[in-house]
């Protein structure tokens, strides 16, 4: 694995990580209320979707990966809704899932254009 996947792959951990810790703070409901926080989820979980699409040289490992963040975003605004008492948000659910699909059709734009990069770089030598 090249040495920038491996960061990739470290920002990726930490952004999940820092998600499950923001799903038990209350002190979101501000944002919740004015509607804030939909850009933030749409960001936070195209960047999600988008880095194993990069990371991974793999395609199914890539999109596995990309697609398992959906169920993980569920369980995230779960939790917050239990911890928050904040009813469940279904519009941060369909957004989370706009963000993924965002993220993810990214990711495969950057892998063609890599992929036909390479396949034109080998077929001039």
């Amino acid at each position: 694995m090249k040495p920038y996947h491996e960061k990739l792959l470290s920002v990726w951990l930490i952004l999940i990580a820092i998600l499950f810790v923001s799903s038990f703070l209350t002190l979101t409901g501000i944002f919740h209320v004015l509607k804030i926080d939909i850009v933030f989820h749409i960001l936070v979980y195209s960047i999600l979707a988008y880095i194993p699409m990069i990371a991974f040289r793999k395609r199914k490992t890539a999109i596995l990966l990309s697609l398992a963040i959906a169920p993980l975003s569920f369980f995230f605004e779960s939790m917050h809704s239990i911890i928050s008492g904040w009813g469940f948000e279904y519009l941060d659910a369909f957004v989370n899932n706009i963000g993924i699909m965002t993220g993810m059709t990214a990711g495969i734009f950057v892998r063609l254009k890599n992929h036909y990069k390479k396949e034109s770089a080998t077929t001039i030598l």
